[in-house]
């Protein structure tokens, strides 16, 4: 069976703020269905890579949570030596439209934030819970 893009819930993220960008695990949200209407849940896929906006060095900051719903894009072929060397690489077996070679982008049917930066209407909001900190060499306000 060829793996298809789908939805899913995260169930456990690894490696994230100031670490390289890291992976998720997570469960497929839509079951699998037989032939007369009999459902069973899909397993956890170990190990997504997730997106983080990132350009060179600079990067916005906004790691998936447990209990997000975000898209598995599913590669056509093996991904593990490149996620393993984060470098070209040769396929590492000869698998194909697997759900193990998923990517993670998130932001899907999740609840309004409490925490956020952007624009409202014309304006640009920071709302935080914690301290708004500024790491700057130099700041003009």
């Amino acid at each position: 069976m060829i793996g298809a893009n789908t939805l899913v819930r995260v169930k456990a993220v690894h490696a994230a703020g100031l670490n390289p960008v890291g992976t998720v695990d997570v469960q497929i949200m839509v079951h699998q269905q037989d032939g007369i209407g009999r459902t069973t849940p899909h397993g956890t896929l170990c190990g997504l890579p997730y997106l983080r906006i990132q350009g060179g060095k600079r990067a916005f900051i906004c790691d998936p949570s447990v209990g997000d719903i975000g898209a598995a894009i599913i590669c056509g072929r093996d991904i593990s030596n490149v996620k393993s060397t984060r470098s070209e690489a040769a396929p590492g077996s000869y698998r194909q439209h697997d759900y193990s070679d998923g990517l993670y982008l998130g932001g899907y049917l999740n609840a309004a934030p409490e925490e956020y930066c952007g624009w409202v209407g014309s304006d640009f909001h920071v709302k935080t819970a914690g301290k708004f900190v500024v790491d700057a060499s130099e700041c003009d306000i």
